[in-house]
């Protein structure tokens, strides 16, 4: 199955070392951000990732952009906040009753009256003209949704998560907010479960709708599972590369490894040969700083010394090589 895929992408990011707690909460936002930017750009926000910015993190008021836009983007945040917390507590089954709780503040200050509550009226899917469940089956179908939710829990994460978010889709419980509610609630299901939160791209709005589209009215989901698979895998793709980076800096702070400009100072040779004889195989590399430098570990020097001594002594480089290799 196409979401069993990313096992392997995460026991990659599980065997990285943890990131410092500073390092986790800068991700973190950027994270926060990017949900909130292009998931309100799949919902008809025409805010800018700047300008989503400069309301969560400035307390500005964007010219030439409605209030239910800054609304939005500051309710985004307000329910990324709330599904981290509830993904750390390890003995909370998630159900319906989530999903309502989401629902208040994904509506908050947009629609309080009808925050949590499923609507009483008839409506259409956003795209197309395909009529959704009645009103009246709405309630059964939720109480439905959360015994489902309880059952399938076993299933891989990311296969929960987007069945959940599209069975969420194809009730369409809220009078408004359901897309976005939906994309938090398969977050929620992704981190609990220690995934990462999906991102998608800015230009997967017309995909994301259309996969929709098909899986719930045409019964084709090869296209939506595609897109829910990509939007994992770039998010954990995200927090391999910010993993790997740290681990580069690390590296590159440590005294343990030199450049070959801190090589050739420590050894008085000139760069050009420390690269002639590491091309020769007389020396060994230990990896790359994040910015491309070849790293050597101090542990070369006494090498070094040695292969210049038995220069010295007229020893050809092919004999330097055998002495090297026998001691």
């Amino acid at each position: 199955m196409i979401y069993e895929k990313l096992s392997a992408k995460k026991s990659e990011l599980d065997k990285l070392p943890a990131l410092p707690e500073e390092v986790r909460e800068e991700l973190r936002k950027n994270v926060e951000l990017e949900i909130a930017y292009v998931g309100g750009f799949f919902d008809g926000s025409t805010l800018t990732r700047k300008e989503t910015a400069g309301i969560l993190y400035e307390d500005k008021t964007v010219e030439n952009h409605s209030l239910t836009e800054h609304i939005q983007a500051l309710n985004a945040a307000k329910v990324f906040d709330m599904i981290s917390e509830l993904a750390q507590k390890v003995n909370h089954q998630i159900d319906d009753s989530d999903v309502k709780n989401m629902h208040r503040v994904v509506v908050r200050n947009l629609d309080d009256k009808n925050g949590g509550m499923y609507r009483g009226f008839k409506r259409n899917f956003p795209v197309g003209a395909h009529e959704m469940p009645d009103s009246v089956r709405v309630q059964r179908m939720m109480n439905d949704f959360g015994m489902w939710l309880f059952a399938a829990r076993t299933l891989h994460p990311a296969a929960l998560a987007a069945e959940a978010h599209l069975r969420l889709m194809s009730i369409q419980p809220f009078g408004m907010g359901n897309a976005c509610t939906a994309r938090f609630l398969m977050n929620l299901i992704l981190m609990r479960h220690n995934y990462p939160p999906a991102l998608f791209s800015r230009r997967e709005k017309k995909e994301y709708w259309d996969t929709l589209e098909s899986a719930i009215f045409k019964n084709d989901r090869t296209g939506y599972d595609k897109l829910i698979s990509r939007a994992v895998n770039r998010a954990l793709e995200t927090y391999i590369q910010a993993s790997q980076r740290r681990v580069s800096e690390e590296i590159d702070c440590d005294p343990y490894f030199l450049r070959i400009g801190q090589l050739a100072k420590e050894t008085g040779e000139r760069v050009s040969t420390l690269r002639y004889w590491t091309g020769l195989g007389l020396l060994e590399t230990a990896g790359k700083t994040s910015a491309d430098y070849t790293l050597y570990s101090s542990e070369i020097l006494p090498r070094i010394k040695r292969l210049k001594e038995l220069k010295e002594q007229r020893f050809t480089l092919q004999e330097i090589r055998a002495k090297l290799h026998e001691e």
